[in-house]
């Protein structure tokens, strides 16, 4: 299930930010969302190290914690899509699917 999307600009600033949660946990998902643009950015700036290619947007499981999953997109314009689930065994294949099918 998703709980939480957000929309992050190219310099790193929350355009869109929305959780599906108790407004108890829109702090922490915050956290998590910012958390994991240093993972976007380390994937971005060391394409050799960590899987992606430039051509390639999705950049996959960006990490996870003990109950959410956290994948990314990245668009041409370097706008970062940050999607957090809590389905725990949800596959990277899926997830990809969805993202290209709804942001390409």
């Amino acid at each position: 299930m998703i709980v939480c999307v957000a929309v992050v600009g190219h310099q790193n600033n929350p355009l869109y930010i929305q959780s599906f949660t108790e407004a108890d946990d829109a702090l922490k998902l915050h956290h998590i969302v910012h958390c994991s643009l240093d993972v976007v950015d380390e994937r971005v700036n060391n394409p050799k190290k960590s899987g992606p290619t430039l051509n390639e947007t999705f950049l996959g499981l960006l990490y996870p914690t003990e109950n959410y999953k956290v994948y990314g997109y990245l668009t041409n314009t370097k706008v970062k899509f940050i999607l957090v689930t809590t389905d725990l065994d949800v596959r990277d294949a899926d997830v990809r699917n969805d993202l290209g099918q709804n942001f390409a």
